[in-house]
């Protein structure tokens, strides 16, 4: 009896073996084919980034932009996804900020769609350049402020020719960084997210700024939409301050 029960155990444990067996050699060729891809990305990944130039221009009508790949992260990993990176340099478009300054502040226009362009504002001081990520959408205009230490960017989006919306971007020049609003809730309706279109807006002085925005309840699209085909557009004046970034 007790030779039946340890033939039985011994068949049992063979055959569970063979089991494990067949299961890992299953899986060996898929982990294999994944390290194998794995290898493949990063080496294409390689052998994009050793193509690209060091030093690419940028150019417009007015003005040409020598720029250090390696001092902008954020587009030259745009041009390493890209398949000809050349051309996408030739379409990235450039414009240069008028501020009386030692510095040069330009922004990068690229990635462009049919309603909105990735942007980026170049800083260059002397042979540095500094990069600030901005956000996606039409660049519509900008405006110093009185000490031309910061700037508000305006940016459009259109939505199907009828109704525009805009945000308001602050940015300190001096820091290279997005000065917040000081209050939250206007900052997303004016600042993170496109809900309200902005008319007009000024600077009051350093801190402070005022928005021209409709006189409307909701900024729903049909509300909106009525408001724009309107002959006598009802507006309002919201103002806004800024944190400080000491």
């Amino acid at each position: 009896m007790k030779k039946k029960m340890f033939f039985l155990l011994l068949v049992i444990v063979l055959v569970t073996s063979a089991v494990i067996m067949i299961w890992f050699s299953g899986l060996e060729p898929s982990a294999y084919q994944v390290e194998n891809d794995n290898d493949t990305n990063s080496s294409g990944l390689y052998n994009k980034a050793s193509s690209l130039p060091n030093i690419i221009e940028i150019m417009n009508e007015e003005a040409t932009l020598q720029l250090p790949l390696n001092d902008v992260p954020e587009y030259k990993r745009y041009l390493m996804n890209e398949q000809d990176f050349q051309t996408e340099i030739d379409r990235t478009q450039l414009e240069v900020l008028e501020v009386p300054s030692s510095e040069t502040y330009s922004m990068l226009k690229y990635g462009c769609g049919t309603k909105a362009c990735s942007t980026l504002l170049v800083k260059i001081d002397g042979r540095e350049t500094h990069s600030l990520p901005m956000p996606e959408g039409i660049l519509q205009d900008y405006k110093l402020s009185s000490d031309y230490q910061q700037v508000l960017i305006r940016y459009a989006y259109d939505e199907g020719g009828l109704v525009k919306r805009q945000i308001l971007v602050a940015v300190d020049l001096k820091k290279l960084e997005i000065i917040p609003y000081a209050s939250t809730d206007l900052e997303e309706a004016f600042m993170l997210k496109p809900t309200w279109p902005i008319i007009s807006y000024e600077w009051i002085d350093n801190n402070h700024f005022t928005i021209e925005t409709a006189a409307l309840e909701t900024s729903e699209y049909n509300v909106l939409k009525d408001w724009f085909d309107s002959n006598d557009r009802e507006t309002r004046k919201v103002t806004i301050r800024l944190n400080s970034l000491d």
